[in-house]
């Protein structure tokens, strides 16, 4: 299991290289030893987890341990419904990002949400779409994935209804989620019909 982690998350060989690291001092910065070490970049199987986080650390990364199904919609991750919103246009943001809700509810698969969307997609979108992924893991009681953590601060409010009837409401009901973006919706923004 460990070594299908490090093939696929963790090149630590390019990473040490490209930041000019020698076996020896990555080894010292980790503190583990140079045959760990080795053994690490090897992808051998017989890893202590706490070994791969000293080097992480040390390489100033942040180490996720995802379990996950082997199966996942990727065209309903938060990149594959990114580039559908992108591609048909802002406006069609509610079709797609409630696809990635529903899929997610459904599945409880954190490979769903663990990317971050491209920046290509609208910054408030963005700020959306980590807002409604942070709310999701907060329900399911796993922790969000450090992109969605993060404060994508609207400089205008956003009220999502867009009705004006609704914004003293949507004041006082928005998730902490949304307010940490400056976006307000309703307390059932997220439920489906």
């Amino acid at each position: 299991m460990y070594s299908r982690i490090l093939n696929y998350l963790l090149p630590i060989t390019s990473l040490r290289k490209r930041l000019r690291f020698s076996e020896s001092n990555l080894s010292k910065q980790a503190d583990i030893s140079r045959s760990t070490l080795r053994h690490i970049e090897a992808h051998e199987a017989n890893i202590r987890l706490e070994s791969i986080a000293s080097v992480a650390h040390a390489l100033n990364l942040e180490l996720d341990l995802v379990a996950s199904p082997s199966e996942c919609k990727s065209e309903l991750s938060t990149v594959g419904v990114s580039f559908h919103v992108i591609q048909d246009g802002p406006s069609s943001w509610k079709i797609h990002f409630f696809n990635l809700v529903d899929q997610f509810r459904q599945t409880l698969n954190p490979k769903l949400v663990l990317l971050p969307p491209p920046e290509a997609l609208a910054f408030n979108l963005r700020a959306l779409l980590a807002s409604i992924v942070w709310t999701l893991c907060d329900e399911a009681r796993i922790d969000a994935p450090h992109w969605a953590q993060k404060r994508y601060f609207l400089e205008i409010p956003w009220f999502v209804s867009e009705t004006d009837s609704l914004k003293a409401s949507a004041l006082i009901e928005s998730p902490i989620c949304f307010r940490h973006n400056n976006i307000f919706v309703l307390s059932n923004f997220l439920e489906r019909a």
